[in-house]
């Protein structure tokens, strides 16, 4: 053990450095910096990981007094005087810098009776807690010395502590380099915040705030923050955030150490920041860090350095260290650093900054943090500083936008043309840096540098979902409007007329990009915000609970696809900004402009900062010109067109909400089998899984249902015409959006050929010419849904098509098509020839092949030669090159080429390849000088030439950077000719760029990006009904007509012929078989299927509604619904404090205020999470009020008591009793899972519990249990008759006609049993109690009566005066079914009986008829 004895300064400690001589016996080198940068973070690693005692335990420092104290013992210290103060201030602990707080432990609540100078009484109401009143006080009690009442001796302990806990304060947390206020320069050189939380319960330095101040104390009650002058700002706890709320909760107990951390990096609402201060922004992601590398980095921020809160002076070791309050040490910077600063603090601080650095992508401080947290990136020797290599940029912006953060790119100028808008070349080594792009969930991809890239990817079907949209919400009278902006494609989706529910389904299905806009309506309470939030936001799906203080500054995580839905802000827009009523301009044209042009907006500055270097055409700067006209509006709800307008009386279905849709599998609940899986064969493509889950959670007009209906039911049943390839690639808003950007490569246009190919083919289907009204084929179908799915309508399948050709003309003239797998079917008849391709040059072994390809094979194959100038010369200097290299490196005296352009070898002087390819420095050399060379140079040198020096003929090269390669040879001729072969290839690659990239712009210019658009969707909507037809085929699904009102019966809302669960196989299954003609009331055991004959029929029905095919057999008609709901069973949403009862009736609530006659509901279970009183009369009046708005459905319960309810005749006349119908094998029930007439009463709860594995003692004791429910037997309740001397002729009279025509036999008190019943089956009801007591029955069945008998009145008590009526039957079986009813017969009755238990155990169903 040794230790390290350190000097004071300014009442703190020096940076221990004599620590670091302990790691003298290494050997320093560069490469361990990360490697003992994480021995120092880790606190069970490295160095300080295996030694016996934490590093700060080694350190000590000289206290005050002279005495040696160590540094985390002073912690200790200053918890023992807190504890002192908490029970001076009655077992409440205090924070010792709170001026209010210490007041009320020094003056009490209001006055104040110890002077705070002479021998006066009296004060102030708070008196002052300054460090010279306490001084003062501390003085004046021992001047005046104890007190009568000794409240003197305890103000004076209380000052005294005070004054000694702020000192400790002031040395263990004193702030770092003039910062406001930073917990890891108070964590006392704590490794980690571990230690903290080891010392709990007792309070640590994290429970206490220092940003207190003179104008009161800032406290978290439950969800507000409240100051201390009584005003309430109160703020409802979401995940979505406002960007115009600013209420960060400060210091609270129940922060833990790291949140304490996090928290004061950001200054206080009101407090000015020093300098650059870190925006609020980050609050969340900070406190939403996982990894232990990206939380330890969070300890080197300081929240005055910059808007990171990069501290260049922070380091690994240091921040272990106790800070002082010693001067800070100056900040060293960087041209880098004080760039990205500026560009972070000027326009960009709530975006991620990354800027090129060579190979690199570096950033700082908080944005280097999120690298780490979200690419799985490591820092910079061990700081707040990271980067990726310019090969992973794309993956790593993946990593940042799949969570939601938007990505501000810098690029270098590469010094080729002139500087930058905006910047100027700057003389030395400070480089120009230009904005390149803003990279964010809804544009992900980076557009930069892809035109010769050939690896893909904008066309992968498993990646190609897209980029997020921004969505708008505009709260209206009528309901709620919702704006979806696809930035990539440049389509808007506007939904009006939707619930709240419908809304947070949608942004639950389809997280939106950052932020999410709302505007209110015109309304004083929304404008003023009288409103809570969350009353004005009911719609967001992210709420959650109020519990933690914190809970307003963090965001839940939902999985879309393979990610997360990251942290969405919601950006209030002013009602003001609506665009007001215009001639001719409908409410969806107005909702679209107002929510796009808010788009633009945001954009804009982004967009205004992009910069170019001008060597690139000036077309890209024109392109970025975007205006709310650019964007086409598609499948909205008021969509025009003489189709729609003379449909307009049909009914359309609204899209579903969030319960519907996760009790229908669309939201990818693990418990609930997948809809979209069951519609389609394994093996189709993503793509149309995606297609079909959209149609269904936003059923189409009836229109394009009607369509979807034609078109699947056509290559379902009619088709006999093979198909084009339904592999085309799927060409998504990606796509589009690189073709806008200039950088779509060969390999993305050979996808749109093929793309354009098969759409073509697929206008063809029909053959030429338009189809008559009678015969609609495949085509016309298709088109109507064309137009649906992408907003642009063409005036004939044969126009379309010619746009199609057009635009595949324009792309073959370019783009070489040799390496298409199949061949083109509509080509414009440029035929790749052998003159016409493209191969990379080959010279045999004189110059090794990969030399070649290293330097052509970016730019060979993407573009025909016929397009292309300079690219001829790179032929030429090739042969130049080849034929140098022989003569100088092979010894080849004269060249020859054979017939295939390949140098003669023949005559080399080496017998083996010379040459050396160097791949770093792209050049080819030797090793040594050949010796055959030498003599050569002796036999032709001339003798004056001896008396000169002579340049020697081989020489060393350079490299890449100007070094000379000393084991390396060249010629001159060679490195000639090596220098005009790469600039001729660098030349050929620009003008390979330059090409493509005026392509796009011709593209753009020339209106084929809609014809590439609905290409895609075309080969997509055929693609998806082609699959879903042959799946259903295969699995016996049928098409079903639908009607609207009146067109099938005015009393049935449809007719479902044998209709089976959607995930089971025909064969596996049971299907039924009804008219839906009113409301179902459904009353069925346990497991019987009713819940999968709910979840089966409006499944069904909402396939139907959408066009396509469902589990039903031919002959099904279903009406058209503008509404599907289904409630199933109920669990709690912990998220939005709601008990499962609590989410229950929310969704009924939804229910009631969005359907109506018109729609189809499924209600199961409700009332079960109360008390069966009020769950029933609940149900009940629910049950009622859908009855009477004439809702269709069905309504499955277990509270039998509904059945006795005096309903409304209104509600009566539409209520229809069914139950789930139960068959008897022997002694055995089966479930027949078929749905019948009649009620159940019986839910055989005790039967389903024993086939589930519950133990037989707690089936027992529930038996013997239920004697003691009142009411009897569940379902069967009844009030409790009145004994009268006509009870026992009723018990007989029950017994012999459940038996039959048999005469019982009457045993009195006393009496045995008739010998001629012995050995045959009985069953007997015995008469318990006499005149003086309660009369109960008992109901049995055996076949030893007397044996039985005696049992029974061995009980005693009123057992032993007990009578019995037995009649005789004939079996064991018909016993025991015969038991069972005569309980239940006497149950409903009102008979007291002491069991019930048989009456659970039917052999016969024994339901009420």
């Amino acid at each position: 053990m040794w230790t390290v004895i350190l000097p004071r300064w300014q009442g703190g400690i020096l940076l221990p450095w004599l620590v670091l001589s302990h790691l003298v016996s290494f050997t320093w080198t560069a490469p361990m910096m990360p490697s003992l940068a994480a021995a120092w973070m880790g606190p069970a690693r490295g160095f300080v990981g295996r030694t016996r005692r934490p590093f700060y335990n080694r350190v000590r420092c000289l206290s005050a007094s002279g005495g040696v104290s160590d540094v985390g013992d002073r912690d200790d210290e200053l918890q023992a005087k807190m504890r002192q103060l908490a029970l001076l201030n009655g077992g409440k602990t205090i924070n010792p810098r709170s001026a209010q707080q210490v007041s009320r432990l020094l003056y009490g609540n209001g006055r104040s009776q110890l002077p705070l100078s002479g021998n006066g009484s009296g004060g102030a109401l708070i008196g002052p807690t300054d460090k010279a009143t306490l001084q003062r006080m501390m003085l004046q009690i021992q001047k005046d010395g104890a007190s009568d009442d000794g409240e003197a001796e305890r103000r004076g302990e209380v000052a005294k502590l005070v004054l000694q806990c702020r000192e400790l304060l002031s040395l263990n947390g004193s702030r770092r380099a003039g910062s406001s206020g930073s917990f890891a320069s108070r964590v006392n050189g704590e490794v980690g915040a571990k230690r903290m939380q080891k010392r709990q319960p007792t309070p640590t330095l994290a429970s206490f705030s220092t940003a207190a101040t003179s104008s009161g104390d800032v406290d978290v009650i439950g969800e507000m923050e409240r100051k201390s002058d009584g005003n309430v700002q109160e703020e409802p706890i979401v995940a979505l955030l406002d960007e115009n709320d600013d209420a960060i909760p400060r210091h609270a107990p129940s922060m833990s150490p790291y949140e304490q951390m996090v928290v004061d990096l950001f200054p206080s609402k009101g407090q000015d920041a020093e300098g650059e201060s870190l925006d609020p922004y980050w609050m969340e992601p900070l406190l939403s860090l996982t990894k232990s590398s990206a939380r330890a980095l969070v300890r080197q921020l300081q929240s005055a350095s910059c808007p990171m809160a990069y501290d260049p002076s922070a380091s690994p070791i240091t921040s272990l260290i106790a800070n002082t309050n010693a001067t800070a040490a100056p900040k060293r910077t960087t041209s880098l650093l004080s760039y990205i600063r500026t560009q972070k603090s000027e326009t960009f601080s709530d975006s991620v900054v990354l800027v090129r650095v060579g190979d690199f992508y570096e950033t700082y401080g908080v944005d280097a943090i999120l690298l780490v947290e979200h690419c799985g990136l490591n820092p910079m020797a061990g700081k707040a500083r990271a980067g990726c290599p310019w090969r992973n940029i794309q993956s790593t912006l993946d990593g940042l936008t799949r969570v939601g953060f938007r990505v501000a790119v810098f690029e270098e100028w590469n010094g080729v043309g002139e500087a930058p808008e905006g910047q100027s070349a700057k003389g030395g080594k400070l480089k120009t840096r230009y904005l390149a792009q803003v990279v964010s969930s809804a544009n992900p991809t980076y557009m930069h540098g892809l035109v010769l890239k050939d690896e893909g990817g904008a066309t992968d079907d498993a990646r190609a979902s897209g980029g997020r949209s921004y969505v708008g919400v505009l709260e209206t009278q009528a309901g709620y409007t919702l704006v979806e902006i696809s930035a990539e494609e440049r389509t808007v989706v506007v939904s009006e007329r939707l619930t709240a529910e419908a809304v947070s389904c949608r942004l639950v299905a389809y997280p939106p990009a950052d932020p999410l806009f709302y505007v209110p309506p015109y309304s004083d309470d929304a404008v003023g915000g009288k409103k809570k939030r969350l009353d004005r936001l009911p719609f967001l799906p992210w709420r959650q609970s109020s519990s933690s203080p914190l809970a307003s500054h963090r965001y839940s995580q939902g999985s879309y696809d393979a990610g997360t839905t990251g942290k969405v802000r919601v950006k209030t827009l002013p009602p003001s900004l609506v665009v007001g009523p215009n001639p001719g301009q409908t409410d969806v044209e107005r909702a679209k402009q107002t929510v796009v042009s808010a788009f633009l907006r945001l954009e804009d500055d982004s967009v205004s900062r992009l910069g170019e270097p001008s060597s690139l055409p000036a077309r890209k700067q024109e392109q970025r010109v975007v205006t709310h006209d650019d964007f086409v509006v598609v499948a909205s709800s008021d969509e025009s067109g003489s189709a729609l307008q003379s449909a307009s009386t049909l009914t359309k279905t609204q899209p579903l909400h969030l319960e519907t849709a996760t009790q229908l599998g669309l939201m990818s609940d693990p418990a609930i089998p997948p809809l979209v899986a069951s519609l389609l064969p394994d093996a189709a493509p993503a793509s149309s899984r995606r297609f079909l889950r959209r149609w269904l959670l936003i059923p189409p007009p009836p229109d394009v249902a009607d369509a979807m209906l034609q078109l699947v039911g056509t290559l379902k049943d009619e088709n006999d015409k093979a198909l084009p390839s339904l592999n085309a690639p799927p060409l998504t808003g990606k796509v589009i959006s690189l073709i806008r950007a200039g950088q779509a490569s060969a390999a993305v246009y050979r996808e749109i050929l093929s793309a354009l190919d098969a759409a073509s083919e697929i206008l063809l289907l029909d053959g030429v010419g338009e189809q008559s009204d009678s015969q609609p084929g495949l085509v016309r179908p298709l088109m109507k849904i064309l137009h649906h799915d992408t907003g642009t309508e063409a005036s004939s399948s044969s126009s379309l098509r010619d746009c199609f050709v057009e635009a595949m003309a324009m792309i073959e003239s370019v783009v070489s098509t040799n390496n298409l797998e199949h061949p083109l079917q509509n080509s414009n008849g440029v035929d790749d020839d052998v003159s016409n391709r493209d191969f990379i040059s080959y010279y045999g072994d004189v110059i090794p092949p990969a030399f070649f390809e290293r330097n052509e094979a970016i730019w060979r194959g993407r573009v025909k030669p016929s397009a292309l100038q300079h690219a001829h010369d790179v032929p030429v200097a090739a042969r130049r090159l080849a034929e140098a290299i022989a003569g100088d490196f092979w010894g080849v005296s004269e060249i020859i080429l054979d017939e295939d352009g390949i140098i003669d070898l023949s005559d080399a002087k080496e017998n083996k390849s010379p040459v050396v390819q160097d791949i770093f420095n792209n050049l080819i050399a030797l090793k040594s000088i050949p010796t055959w060379a030498k003599d050569l140079d002796d036999e032709t040198s001339e003798p004056e030439s001896l008396e000169t020096e002579a340049k020697p003929r081989y020489f060393h090269p350079r490299d890449r950077n100007g070094k000379i390669l000393r084991n390396r040879y060249t010629t001159e001729k060679v490195q000639d000719c090596m220098e005009e072969y790469v600039d001729a290839c660098a030349n050929a690659r620009t003008e390979v760029e330059r090409v493509l990239t005026r392509l796009s712009w011709d593209l753009v210019d020339n209106g084929h990006l809609p014809a590439v658009l609905q290409a895609s969707h075309l080969n997509l909507i055929l693609s998806t009904a082609a699959h879903h037809a042959a799946s259903s085929n295969a699995k016996g699904w049928s098409t079903a007509a639908i009607y609207d009102d009146g067109a099938y019966s005015n009393s049935t809302a449809g007719h479902f012929n044998g209709v089976w669960p959607y995930w089971m196989h025909r064969s596996d299954s049971v299907s039924n078989s009804f008219d839906l003609d009113g409301l179902f009331l459904l009353t069925a055991p346990n497991m019987s299927g009713k819940s999968t004959l709910m979840r089966s029929t409006a499944a069904a029905a909402l396939l139907i509604n959408c066009g396509l095919c469902a589990p039903v057999d031919k002959g099904s008609a279903v009406r058209r619904f503008d509404s599907i709901f289904v409630r199933g069973a109920s669990a709690d949403v912990p998220t939005e404090d709601k008990s499962a009862f609590g989410a229950e009736m929310g969704d009924v609530a939804a229910l009631l205020r969005s359907c109506g006659e018109r729609s189809l509901v499924f209600v199961d279970e409700i009332g079960r999470g109360t008390s069966p009183k009020d769950g029933t009369s609940l149900a009940g009046a629910i049950l009622e009020k859908m009855s009477e708005a004439h809702m269709s459905g069905m309504f499955a319960t277990h509270l039998h008591g509904i059945l006795k309810l005096p309903f409304s005749s209104k509600a009566e006349e539409r209520l229809r009793k069914k139950r789930m119908a139960i068959s008897e094998d022997g002694d055995l029930l089966k479930w027949t899972y078929l749905l019948e007439d009649g009620v159940c009463t019986n839910s055989l709860a005790l039967m389903t519990a024993a086939k589930f594995g519950l133990p037989e003692s707690i089936l027992k004791r529930a038996e013997e249990l239920s004697q003691h429910i009142a009411g009897g037997l569940e379902g069967l309740e009844g009030t409790v008759a009145n004994r009268d001397s006509g009870a026992v002729s009723s018990v007989v009279t029950i017994l012999e006609e459940t038996a039959g025509s048999r005469s019982s036999v009457h045993i009195p008190e006393g009496y045995m049993s008739p010998p001629s019943l012995e050995g045959s089956s009985c069953v007997y009801v015995l008469q318990i109690g006499d005149e003086k007591s309660k009369t109960r029955y008992y109901v049995g069945e055996t076949d030893s009566l007397s044996q039985r008998l005696a049992q029974h009145r061995s009980k005693g008590k009123d057992w032993s005066s007990l009578s019995t009526v037995a009649i005789q039957v004939e079996s064991k079986t018909s016993a025991r079914t015969v038991e069972s009813l005569v309980i239940q017969r006497l149950a409903q009755s009102g008979f007291d009986l002491v069991s019930v238990a048989d009456g659970t155990s039917l052999r016969n169903p024994g339901r009420v008829q």
